[in-house]
């Protein structure tokens, strides 16, 4: 089976909310247990910080998302551990549960977006199956789109890409799909994204997920051209700037098809 056939349009395992493991008086008193401490826990249906610990006087205040009612036992005595010993950063264990979970932080549509991989001048899948086999094994497996549109601008630029960790999607700006853009650009964005699929995030000191952490970046310098991309990148901003516009009048305007990644 072709990697194109792999990630054509179609509907996603649809992830089903079972019960949870726990209560909000079981959970808090399973951590209390495993800590050997106080703890008063609240629980949250806060999108950005999923886990956070404040200390004063008096018992550990533990703040985590709904989610950790679903977590096994192992979880659980992983916070515990570091509320115990006032870890910083949370276990791999726990970065690693709260991934596998984001889905319960926001609905899980049923059925991915239509996929558009082969482009006008770029093949998507291609250059994913290259740096797949060259950097990661051939180990993902994640599927890749161009974006509908002219894309996101930024303050002094624009996204070039994107990863959706719930859908477990790439999405690359079509402004890319373009024989002036060099294949060496294309690629240091599509490894980027690859590494957030690799990668996940990691919680700051404050509980908040950082998806460009220390070791992201120099995983990302890992990339032979890294350098030379950002100074392309640098050089030919206002011509991406503008090509940019000119799709989004172009989209608006029900213009550009596409041929479908399903071929």
């Amino acid at each position: 089976m072709r990697d194109v056939d792999r990630f054509r349009p179609g509907q996603l395992p649809i992830v089903f909310d079972e019960a949870p493991l726990w209560d909000r008086a079981s959970l808090e008193a399973a951590l209390r247990r495993e800590a050997d401490e106080p703890i008063l826990l609240t629980l949250t249906d806060n999108r950005s910080v999923l886990l956070s610990v404040c200390r004063r006087q008096g018992p550990a205040l533990l703040r985590l998302h709904r989610m950790f009612l679903h977590a096994g036992l192992d979880v659980v005595r992983a916070v515990a551990r570091g509320v115990r010993r006032r870890h910083r950063k949370s276990e791999a264990s726990v970065r690693r549960f709260m991934n596998a979970n984001l889905f319960r932080v926001r609905r899980v549509p049923r059925e991915l977006p239509p996929l558009v991989a082969r482009g006008e001048a770029y093949d998507l899948c291609e250059v994913f199956a290259r740096l797949n086999a060259r950097f990661f094994a051939s180990s993902l497996l994640v599927p890749v789109t161009w974006g509908r549109g002219g894309g996101r601008a930024r303050p002094g630029g624009l996204t070039f890409g994107s990863y959706d960790p719930v859908l477990r999607l790439i999405r690359i700006h079509p402004v890319l799909d373009r024989r002036e853009v060099p294949l060496f650009f294309l690629e240091s964005v599509l490894y980027h994204e690859m590494l957030h699929h690799h990668m996940g995030g990691v919680p700051d000191k404050s509980g908040r997920t950082v998806y460009h952490s220390r070791a992201f970046r120099e995983a990302e310098a890992r990339y032979p051209q890294h350098q030379r991309a950002l100074a392309w990148e640098k050089e030919n901003l206002p011509y991406l700037l503008r090509a940019s516009a000119a799709l989004d009048r172009r989209g608006r305007d029900g213009c550009r098809p596409r041929s479908r990644s399903g071929r």
